[in-house]
């Protein structure tokens, strides 16, 4: 199973709970320059503060093209995907959607979990982002097949990538998962927006949508934690997004070696950002961000 931001292995401590771990370990963060983003170590107590600095590394222009966020509170909403899609029979944990009120936002921050876990396990980002001028979702998803597993006995190159594709597409390209479209992360999150829309009319939700009612990604940025931070920076290669923020990913290779697919794509890389911890055993993370030029933007 790929590690995961919730238990980062290492004693099999909580790693976004409000659990307070006891003692140090260096973490590592990439991307371009962005406040203090660029931290090299520091200790497991301060885990929840780098989490937010790396989160913040999203805000960097959020509100560019949007007012200033403001000190208004949180509002945390949960959505079941059977209420937004009656055909929805897996997958059933709660998407979840923070925003600050009175909403003014005009970007969204969609936040995928790591194999086998739900939205709300990531809150302390989504929460962030909201402050930061998102509408931020926690987005449920076919989460249940990490791709280094399925593709470690597949001799196909292009294994990863077709399960990555598979999961966020809907449509039929590996043996090694069944996600249609009601499934798949582009489906979902469709569903998810044109539900917002209908339910809260004044918000403004439609926005997110273009003319076929697909989701317009040049204004949702996209987030991930192990498995998700994979699938995001896949979104990114697919579509030109605002920002990407990798948690403990791409993963995706063997031995340090860098996945076949890890090339950019159509968002610039000066969009990435990337947070590892300096042990996490998945050896590709680093060569992976290599492939994609992030460390010449430094650490």
């Amino acid at each position: 199973m790929e590690s995961d931001e919730y238990d980062l292995s290492y004693g099999n401590r909580p790693f976004l709970t409000n659990e307070q771990p006891g003692r140090d370990e260096p973490h590592r963060t990439y991307g371009a320059p962005a406040g203090n983003a660029h931290i090299h170590a520091m200790s497991r107590r301060r885990i929840r503060m780098t989490l937010m600095v790396a989160a913040l590394s999203l805000a960097t222009g959020a509100c560019a093209d949007s007012q200033a966020p403001g000190v208004g509170a949180v509002e945390e909403r949960r959505v079941s995907p059977v209420t937004v899609n009656s055909r929805v029979v897996n997958w059933r944990d709660d998407h979840i959607v923070w925003l600050q009120v009175p909403l003014r936002a005009s970007r969204i921050m969609v936040l995928l979990p790591g194999t086998n876990r739900q939205p709300a396990m990531g809150r302390s980002i989504g929460r962030i982002a909201a402050e930061q001028g998102y509408r931020a979702i926690g987005l449920k998803y076919a989460d249940n097949v990490a791709v280094v597993d399925a593709c470690s006995g597949d001799p196909n190159p292009r294994c990863m990538e077709q399960v990555r594709g598979e999961i966020i597409q809907g449509t039929d390209q590996s043996p090694h998962v069944s996600v249609d479209r009601d499934n798949s992360i582009d489906g979902r999150l469709a569903d998810l927006l044109r539900y917002l829309d209908q339910r809260f009319p004044g918000e403004g939700w439609g926005q997110f949508l273009d003319a076929a009612g697909e989701p317009r990604w040049d204004r949702i940025a996209v987030g991930g934690l192990s498995q998700g931070g994979g699938h995001a920076a896949f979104i990114a290669k697919l579509r030109q997004v605002p920002r990407v923020v990798m948690f403990g990913a791409p993963a995706d290779g063997y031995n340090g070696q860098v996945a076949p697919w890890m090339q950019p794509g159509a968002t610039p890389i000066n969009r990435y950002f990337g947070f590892r911890h300096a042990r996490d055993p998945f050896t590709s993370i680093e060569p992976n961000w290599a492939a994609l030029g992030m460390q010449s933007l430094g650490r």
